[in-house]
């Protein structure tokens, strides 16, 4: 049966470099003494469903026995999770493989076990994962041919909690903003490896999260559904949005695996109707991970443009979002060692638009401005990203356009080819900004208000530098007549001081001649 509570299936590389075979209970007790160091099947966009599985199956396991504390024995783990499952005494909603007619891991029952409506086979689980294969984020699909049960287990919590609309009769997850949308994921990591985290965000659901998501949205605070795939599905049937535990762990896909001698195998069935009736929604179902945008009570959905530090600013600090209830700070978090960590894998219509992630570390004088107000924050980053802008958009833009058309007395700006040849220079300038935009952030933030001003015109100048190197670097490689490659290069150079004189007019006399020079 490959069942996950008694058998070592999941591959676990320990902090003190030991590799070995675990159950799930052998998982959470290492994780409670934060000693796993990685999951050896798992690749990165599987690091935020897993996560989000254990955590949300920790929290209503403990929260069911009325205990507050992570246990570090494995026996305990044993326990609490079969007091979800107590009418399966043999393990089937945690076994890999079951009968049909029976819940497996995340494989809801078959009604009269009738598997004739399972007419595709799946058979290696990277196949099965969300993942679209046309660009695979540089993973190939279907390879793996030899896959161990963790692979199946890994790509089971990946698709069932995360996937979303795949053509007619493949839905998506309730937990997000529409069928081509994600499931973002913002939240605080304290110091320390993966088990801190988990510990972390396991404390702050059941010290006051679950009753803050009971705030937010219309759950069930007692008897609700928390393993969506212990209940029987004949592709139709919906479970009623309101009928969920808060912490409901969901699926979305009628799945079952097949032990086919040493081999694992899937078949799959398509459904007329979403597994969870959540029309309307948005994806605002709670999740202690993911934003809300307020004005339009709509979950955030990412972009290919990722965690770029003009969205984290927005989610960081400003007030579109509301910020989901595990990236707030707790009291107990102190104040040394956090990071935001966000983390999302961006889909579009057919197709995947790459893996993000992105950690963003806070500082203990940054800390303190959490725990207060953001305001004084707020300003100073709006300011920043604005002086970013422009210096992209109204400096360096302009001399790439003179450099890029030859040095005319006047730059065509409705030209065709001129924005596509200048876009990879102002998206570099944009990743340059992005390098370093938080760290700079909080040195200003921490400095005596008396010397911010200086901080500030520092910064702008070495994005200033950044953005010159940039067009000299593009006069070196845009192909250019002989005759006019001197005139371009003259001309861009003189139009990017002359703007930047123009837009910046606080920059000393003595800085801008430096430059020029």
């Amino acid at each position: 049966m490959l069942n996950l509570l008694t058998e070592p299936l999941i591959r676990v590389k320990t902090t003190s470099g030991e590799r070995m075979g675990c159950s799930l209970p052998r998982v959470l007790s290492l994780l409670a003494a934060d000693a796993v160091a990685e999951f050896s099947a798992q690749r990165p966009h599987q690091r935020h469903p897993w996560h989000a599985f254990l955590v949300q199956l920790a929290a209503m396991a403990l929260h069911g026995a009325g205990r507050a504390e992570v246990p570090a024995d494995e026996g305990d783990w044993v326990t609490l999770i079969r007091a979800l499952t107590p009418e399966w005494p043999d393990d089937e909603p945690w076994s890999l493989v079951a009968p049909p007619d029976q819940p497996a891991f995340l494989q809801p029952p078959v009604p009269k076990g009738d598997l004739s409506a399972f007419k595709t086979t799946i058979r290696t689980p990277d196949a099965l994962d969300m993942l679209v294969t046309s660009r695979n984020h540089d993973l190939k699909a279907e390879l793996m041919s030899d896959a161990s049960p963790d692979d199946w287990l890994f790509a089971l919590v990946s698709l069932q909690t995360m996937e979303g609309f795949m053509g007619q009769g493949n839905y998506g997850i309730s937990r997000m903003n529409g069928g081509f949308s994600n499931r973002p994921a913002l939240g605080i990591a304290p110091q320390g490896g993966l088990g801190a985290h988990f510990r972390r965000d396991v404390r702050v659901l059941l010290n006051g999260g679950r009753n803050e998501i009971l705030r937010q949205v219309a759950l069930k605070a007692q008897g609700g559904v928390s393993l969506v795939w212990l209940l029987p599905w004949d592709g139709v049937e919906q479970i009623p949005f309101a009928t969920l535990d808060p912490l409901y762990i969901e699926i979305c896909r009628r799945v079952r695996l097949r032990s086919q001698g040493s081999r694992i195998d899937a078949v799959v069935a398509n459904s007329r109707k979403a597994r969870i009736a959540a029309d309307g929604l948005q994806g605002n179902t709670g999740d202690p991970w993911t934003p809300v945008d307020v004005k339009e009570a709509k979950a955030l959905s990412i972009t290919g443009e990722g965690f770029s530090y003009r969205r984290m600013v927005d989610l960081l600090l400003g007030a579109a979002y509301r910020k989901p209830i595990l990236q707030e700070l707790d009291t107990a978090d102190g104040e040394d060692g956090l990071s935001v960590l966000a983390r999302g894998l961006a889909r579009g219509q057919g197709k995947t638009e790459g893996y993000h992630e992105r950690v963003v570390p806070v500082s203990k004088e940054v800390v303190r401005f959490f725990r207060n107000s953001t305001d004084p924050l707020a300003e100073l980053a709006k300011a920043r990203v604005g002086d970013a802008g422009v210096l992209r958009g109204q400096v360096l833009r302009p001399a790439l356009f003179s450099l890029l058309q030859k040095g005319p007395d006047s730059i065509a700006y409705g030209a065709k080819t001129t924005p596509v040849q200048a876009e990879p220079w102002l998206d570099r300038f944009e990743q340059r900004v992005d390098q370093t935009f938080f760290p700079d952030l909080w040195r200003e933030a921490a400095a005596p208000q008396n010397e911010q001003a200086a901080i500030r015109r520092e910064w702008i100048w070495s994005m200033a530098d950044a953005a010159l190197h940039l067009l000299e670097e593009a006069t070196r490689a845009v192909p250019k007549a002989s005759m006019r490659r001197y005139r371009a290069k003259v001309r861009s150079r003189d139009l990017f001081f002359i703007l930047l004189r123009k837009r910046f007019p606080d920059l000393t006399h003595e800085d801008v001649h430096e430059r020029t020079a």
